[in-house]
């Protein structure tokens, strides 16, 4: 698409893609489309994304469902208890300036393996010291910040050296 016609064409179905990246999870129901033909990106992934998604379907070959499924319940698991051993008020370890409070439910059944952590203290420092740490995660302001220890590629170490990253930014 020409330069000439970001202003004047607008596309027919807007799409979550077509989001401008850096205002995506805002969630404040306005769409603010990327300049160009990507503002024309509907819902579907890149061929490439896609691409990189059928190499990681081949692990599925190497084991079962039943076994991801327990790995990523036993590091969820793990995650949700260091959080409430050192970011809990009633825990002997509490000594964050920070409380955390976590909003996923606790029945593994009920989740999957990304956990929802509340802060007691404004987001501002907290997510940008996340990531130049080099921690992915997401942010839903006020307060709140998504993690997720992936079982196909996460181990038990990433999600304790991730809440020692954590502890070191809230204190």
């Amino acid at each position: 698409m020409h330069e000439r016609h970001n202003a004047t064409v607008k596309p027919a179905l807007q799409g979550w893609w077509g989001h401008k990246s850096d205002t995506r999870f805002d969630m404040d129901n306005e769409m603010d489309l990327e300049e160009g033909v990507r503002g024309f990106r509907l819902t579907n992934p890149s061929i490439l994304m896609c691409a990189s998604l059928k190499a990681s379907l081949n692990i599925y070959h190497q084991t079962s469902l039943e076994e991801l499924r327990n790995k990523s319940i036993m590091l969820t698991g793990y995650l949700e208890w260091l959080i409430r051993h050192y970011f809990s008020s009633d825990s002997p370890s509490f000594s964050s300036q920070s409380m955390i409070r976590i909003l996923t439910p606790p029945q593994p059944e009920r989740r999957g393996c990304q956990l929802s952590l509340c802060f007691s203290i404004p987001l501002s420092d907290i997510y940008e010291k996340l990531s130049l740490a080099g921690v992915s995660c997401d942010k839903r302001e006020p307060s709140v910040i998504r993690i997720a220890p992936v079982h196909l590629y996460n181990s038990f170490e990433d999600v304790y050296k991730f809440v020692e990253i954590l502890r070191g930014i809230l204190q």
